[in-house]
Parts: structure tokens; C-alpha cells; sequence
């Protein structure tokens, strides 16, 4: 037999056939996600509708999908709308596929690092080189993370061609990075292009003239997910060959995926500025 729809059940019984326990119930009703049909002003004893049944169920549904309590209190007064019903499990479907995407990369660098393990590392060779002052195109902003760095330089070139400039062949590229510290969001970024001649600057894009630099440089051959390793093998050797760290850090790309799609074939020259404490080892041509 069914129960009137205003049958108003205690905490335990609606727990019970709602299958929430009464601690997530209270929980529930503190943050506006489902709420008794009336509180006891004396005792704060709490009874529910019969009627709100559906809607735990509908909450408890979403719940092990994976939506946290804001979404339930945004989601809890939907049931009976199957148009914002659809919108909700369309959105919460499309997360679950970002995650598990996330979750297959993960595996995948879980993969590369078990491979690794019997695998001496190869040391990284570091030299103190001169960088030629260049004139070039900058465009500096701050970007969500260092992997969004490719929309800065989608931006560069249509900014230096509606400019009137071009770049310098052979082509000379790098991005330098500005915050003292690793941040894991909001990154100060500047991406960098040599430029055959002067162009005069625009809001988007500036001409630097950019002067000769000292630096210690590591080369990555293949793919950035080993980069943090050769910054710390070019900054491990700058501490013990007692130089000192003249600036922020930038990535010079010999070999960059616009001009090789092919990951093994990339090549990084990490380089990290210094005041040398003799004279360089090497210089660039």
C-alpha cells in the first residue's frame, strides 16, 4: 500500500527508504540540498514528506555520479524538469570523460616511468654559453598553466604579420619564463621570435631589442614531459660550479612542433641565465 503525500516520516524511516544516512541527511539539509518538511522548534526533531523520497533518490543518484554537494543544491529542484534534467547529466557525462582521459595520461606516465626503472638516467651535459643579442617579436601574458603556452604563440604570428614583420631565417625561438617561483596557475609567460628587421610595436606585440645573455644550457632531446628533470640538472650544476642565477629561465626551441610533429624528434636547449665566474665555455654562432 502506498503512503499518503502527506505523510510526513521520521528522520530514521525516510533514511531508511531513501537509502542517505541520517548523518548525510543532516549534512544534506544544513547545505540546502534536501531539506525536512519540518523541524521541531523545541526539540529539532526532523520529518520529511513522503513526497521528497523521489527527490533523495534523485539526489543519491547524482551523488554516485560523482557530483559534489553544490551541484546537488543546484541540481535537487530538477526532477520534474527532464530538459534540465538532460542538461545536468549531459555536463556531469562530459567531466566523467575529461577525468578519465586525465586518468588514461596518468597511467600512461606511470607506464614511461616503470619502463625507466632499470634504466641507468643519462646524465644531462651543461655548458655556459654566450646568447647573441637579437632583435625580436615578444608577446608576454599570463596563461592558465605552462602547458597553455601554445595559445601565445598561436597568437604571435598573426600579430607579427598584421605588424608587418617576419621572422628571422634561420628562425630563432624561445619562451621565457617570468615568475620567481613554479606556479601551478596564472603563469607570467613571454614568447620570443627572431624578426628579420625592426617592426614598429603594437598593443599585442612588441620589438625588443634583446641583449647578449650568459647562460648554462641543458639539452632535451624528445617530448617536454622530461623537462622539470633537465631544469633541475642544469640548476643542480650552476649551485655547484658556485655561479650565480642572473634572471628568469627560458626554453630555446632548435626543434619545435611546428617545424617537426614527431615528439622524438623535438630538441629544448633549457637554459638558465647566470653571472659567470669564468669565461664561458662555449659560444653560440
Amino acid at each position: 500500500m502506498g503512503m499518503p503525500d502527506d505523510h510526513l516520516l521520521s528522520i530514521g524511516e525516510f533514511s531508511r527508504l531513501s537509502r542517505i544516512s541520517v548523518r548525510m541527511l543532516r549534512y544534506y539539509d544544513a547545505h540546502g540540498v534536501l531539506s525536512p518538511a519540518r523541524v521541531d522548534p523545541a526539540s529539532g526533531y526532523r520529518t520529511y514528506s513522503a513526497r521528497a523520497l523521489r527527490t533523495a533518490d534523485w539526489v543519491r543518484t547524482l551523488r554516485d555520479l560523482g557530483m559534489g554537494v553544490a551541484e546537488l543544491t543546484a541540481c535537487a529542484g530538477l526532477v520534474d524538469d527532464p530538459a534540465a534534467v538532460r542538461a545536468v547529466l549531459e555536463a556531469q557525462r562530459g567531466r566523467l570523460v575529461r577525468e578519465a582521459a586525465a586518468a588514461l595520461a596518468r597511467v600512461g606516465d606511470v607506464d614511461r616511468l616503470l619502463a625507466t626503472l632499470d634504466v641507468p638516467a643519462a646524465p644531462v651535459p651543461v655548458t655556459v654559453r654566450r646568447l647573441p643579442a637579437r632583435t625580436v617579436a615578444s608577446l608576454r601574458a599570463t596563461i592558465p598553466t605552462y602547458a597553455d603556452e601554445g595559445v601565445l604563440w598561436q597568437r604571435l604570428y598573426p600579430a607579427l604579420a598584421a605588424a608587418g614583420g617576419r621572422p628571422a631565417a634561420p628562425g630563432w625561438t624561445a619562451a621565457v619564463l617570468h615568475d620567481p617561483e613554479f606556479r601551478e596557475h596564472d603563469v607570467d609567460v613571454e614568447v620570443l621570435c627572431e624578426v628579420a628587421s625592426p617592426f614598429a610595436s603594437t598593443d599585442e606585440l612588441r620589438c625588443v631589442e634583446r641583449p647578449g645573455q650568459d647562460v648554462a644550457v641543458g639539452v632535451l632531446r624528445g617530448p617536454y614531459d622530461a623537462i622539470g628533470a633537465t631544469v633541475g640538472a642544469v640548476g643542480a650544476w650552476v649551485a655547484e660550479q658556485g655561479l650565480t642565477f642572473d634572471g628568469p629561465l627560458l626554453d630555446v626551441y632548435v626543434v619545435a612542433p611546428a617545424q617537426d610533429p614527431e615528439p622524438a624528434h623535438w630538441l629544448t636547449e633549457v637554459c638558465v641565465p647566470v653571472t659567470p665566474a669564468r669565461p664561458p665555455t662555449d659560444q653560440e654562432p
